[in-house]
C-alpha cells in the first residue's frame, strides 16, 4: 500500500482528531448523565427506605398505644370497645399493609381448654385453640380487629405453636419491645391471592375482662408484606424503581417483590441496596431502576453532543476534502508547468540544434553555390533556389506538425516550378512514404538540384519541362533489418554520353546531392548517362518510416 499524500495524511489527521473530540465530549456527557442518574436513583432509594422506615415507626406506635391503653384500664374492656377503639385509629386509611391490631393472652398449656370456652363465650360461637401442641404454653389469638371474614378465620390459633412465631413472641417477652417474625403465611390468607407476611408482638402485662391466664399477653398486627410495599411505593406516584425486600435472618424467602420479573442485567447492576432495622429484624431492601428511568430521555445531551460531534465531523470531512482536492489540483497544475516548462526546454534545445544545424547547411550550401557562380548575379540566382528549396520542404514539415514530410508533397513542390499540375501527377509514382525533418531537408534540396538540371541540360526546353522529360519513381526496401528508400530520377531527353563532356551536367550541384545522401543520410547516390537518358538512382535508410 502506497504511502498518503500529504493532503491526505492532513485529511486523515484532521478526522481523527475531531473524531477523538467527538467521542471524548460524548463519552464525558455520557459518564456525567450516567452520574447523575446513579445520583437520582439513590436519592429515590432512601426516600423509598425512609418512607417504609417511617410506615414501620407508625404501626408500632399503634402497638404501643393500643398496649398503653389496655394497661391503663387493666384489661377491663370488653370487645365492643375495643372494636370502637381500632376503628378510631383508621386503620383502613393510610395503613394499607397492616391487616389489624389484636390481643393474644400468654397461658399455660393446662389452661387451653378454659381459655377455648372463654373465647367462645367471646365471640358467641364455638371455637377451639389450635393446633394441637407439645408446647407448655399457648397465645391463641382473642382478639382481632377489624372482624373481617380474613380476621375472623383467625381467633383461636395458637401463635406459639408455630416456630417462627413462637421466636418473636418470646423476644418480645423477653425484651418488652416491638419484635417482628420471618416470613410466614398469615392464617388470614384464606384467598387464592396469597402473600408473604410476618407480624410484630409487644408485651402488655394484663389481660382482657372475663379471661384467665397469667394475666399477661401480646398486642400484635400482622402485615401482608405485598399490600405494604405497594402502600409504600403509592407515596410517590410513578416512582421508576421495583423493590425487593429480604429479611437477611430468613433469605430463602424474599417478603415481597414488586418486580414482575428478574430485571435485566444492565438495570440490576445499577440497583441500589438499603438496610433498615424493622422490630429487632434486619430487612434488605434492594431497588431496581425501571426501563423507564433513563433510556434515551436520560440521555437527551449525550445524543445532542453525539449529534453534534457527527455535524462537526462531516463538516470537517467535506471542509478538508475541498481543500485537498484544491491542493491536488494545485499539485497538478504544478507538475503540469513543470512538464511544459521541461517540454519548452527541450523544445528550444531542439530547435537551437535544428537552427545549428539549418545555418551550418546553409553556409554549405553558399559555399557550394560560390564556388560554382560565375559572378555575383549567378551566386544570388542559385543560393536563392537552394533556399528556396529548404523552404519548401520547412514547410512540407509544417502540414504536418513538424516533425515529418510526405515525399509526394515534398517532390511535387519542387516539379510544380516546371510541370504543371497534370505532369507533376504523371510524373510521380510510388507509396506513401513519410520523412523526418533531416530526410526532408535533403531530399528537398536534392530534387530541386536534380530539377534545376534537368531545366538545364534538357535540350529546346527552356524553363519549361514536358510530362514525357521526367520521371521520379520510388519503392521501399529493406537492408539488415531497417526500411530503406529506393528513389530513382529519370530524364529520358538530358544530354547523353554521347554528346560533348563539358555539355553534361557535373559539377558542385553534384558534389552537393553526393554531400547530402551520402554524407548527412549514410545513403548511395549514383548517376548514368545512357543512350536512354540521365538516370539517378537514391537509396538511404530512413528513420521515421
Amino acid at each position: 500500500m502506497g504511502r498518503l499524500s500529504r493532503p491526505s495524511r492532513a485529511l486523515v489527521i484532521a478526522l481523527l482528531a475531531t473524531l477523538l473530540l467527538g467521542m471524548g465530549l460524548t463519552f464525558g456527557t455520557m459518564r456525567l448523565e450516567n452520574r447523575a442518574e446513579a445520583v437520582r436513583i439513590a436519592r429515590l432509594a432512601d426516600l423509598l427506605a425512609g418512607n417504609l422506615r417511617q410506615r414501620m415507626i407508625q404501626h408500632m406506635t399503634l402497638l404501643r398505644a393500643t398496649a398503653s391503653i389496655l394497661i391503663a384500664k387493666r384489661g377491663q374492656i370488653n370487645p365492643d370497645e375495643f372494636t370502637a377503639y381500632v376503628e378510631g385509629l383508621n386503620i383502613g386509611n393510610g395503613a394499607a399493609g397492616i391487616q389489624g391490631i389484636g390481643f393474644a393472652p400468654l397461658i399455660a398449656a393446662a389452661d387451653t381448654p378454659r381459655m377455648a370456652e372463654q373465647l367462645s363465650r367471646l365471640h358467641g360461637r364455638h371455637l377451639d385453640i389450635l393446633p394441637v401442641t407439645d408446647q407448655p404454653m399457648r397465645v391463641p389469638i382473642a382478639l382481632l380487629e377489624p372482624r373481617d371474614t380474613r380476621n375472623q378465620a383467625a381467633f383461636g390459633f395458637d401463635m406459639f405453636s408455630e416456630p417462627v412465631r413462637r421466636a418473636a413472641i418470646l423476644s418480645a417477652l423477653d425484651s418488652k419491645e416491638p419484635r417482628a417474625t420471618g416470613p410466614v403465611e398469615l392464617v388470614q390468607e384464606i384467598t387464592a391471592d396469597k402473600q408473604m407476611g410476618f407480624l410484630i408482638y409487644l408485651h402488655a402485662p394484663t389481660a382482657l375482662d372475663g379471661m384467665d391466664g397469667r394475666g399477661e399477653g401480646f398486642v400484635y398486627a400482622p402485615f401482608r408484606a405485598g399490600d405494604l410495599i405497594q402502600a409504600v411505593l403509592a407515596e410517590t406516584p410513578d416512582l421508576p424503581l421495583t423493590v425487593r425486600g429480604v429479611d437477611l435472618d430468613a433469605p430463602a424467602q424474599p417478603l415481597f417483590d414488586s418486580a414482575p420479573s428478574p430485571p435485566p442485567a444492565a438495570l440490576a447492576a445499577r440497583a441500589v441496596t438499603h438496610q433498615i432495622e424493622v422490630a429487632g429484624r434486619h430487612w434488605q431492601l434492594t431497588m431496581t431502576p425501571t426501563v423507564g428511568l433513563g433510556g434515551l430521555r436520560g440521555h437527551l445531551a449525550t445524543v445532542a453532543v453525539g449529534l453534534l460531534s457527527l455535524l462537526l465531523l462531516s463538516a470537517v470531512a467535506v471542509a478538508m476534502t475541498s481543500l485537498g482536492r484544491e491542493l491536488d489540483a494545485a499539485q497538478r497544475s504544478a507538475d503540469m508547468a513543470e512538464r511544459q516548462a521541461a517540454d519548452r526546454a527541450l523544445l528550444l534545445r531542439e530547435m537551437q540544434h535544428r537552427i545549428k544545424n539549418h545555418i551550418a547547411r546553409i553556409h554549405a550550401i553558399a559555399r557550394q553555390s560560390m564556388r560554382g557562380a560565375a559572378d555575383l548575379s549567378d551566386f544570388e540566382r542559385i543560393f536563392g533556389g537552394r533556399l528556396a528549396a529548404m523552404a519548401k520542404a520547412q514547410d512540407a514539415l509544417g502540414a504536418s506538425g513538424g516533425q515529418q514530410a510526405d515525399l509526394r508533397t515534398l517532390l511535387s513542390g519542387e516539379l510544380s516550378q516546371v510541370l504543371d499540375g497534370a505532369a507533376v501527377e504523371a510524373a510521380l509514382t510510388g507509396p506513401a512514404i513519410r520523412l523526418n525533418s533531416r530526410e526532408a531537408q535533403a531530399i528537398g534540396l536534392v530534387a530541386h538540384e536534380l530539377v534545376t538540371n534537368a531545366v538545364k541540360y534538357t535540350p529546346g526546353r527552356g524553363v519549361d519541362l514536358a510530362a514525357h522529360d521526367l520521371a521520379v519513381d520510388w519503392r521501399l526496401g529493406e537492408e539488415k533489418g531497417k526500411p530503406w528508400l529506393h528513389l530513382e530520377w529519370s530524364e529520358p531527353r538530358a544530354l547523353t554520353a554521347a554528346q560533348p563532356a563539358d555539355s553534361r551536367p557535373h559539377g558542385f550541384g553534384t558534389q552537393l546531392i553526393e554531400a547530402l545522401i551520402e554524407g548527412d543520410l549514410g545513403g548511395r547516390f549514383s548517376r548514368a548517362f545512357t543512350d536512354a537518358g540521365m538516370r539517378v538512382r537514391l537509396s538511404f535508410p530512413l528513420s521515421g518510416a
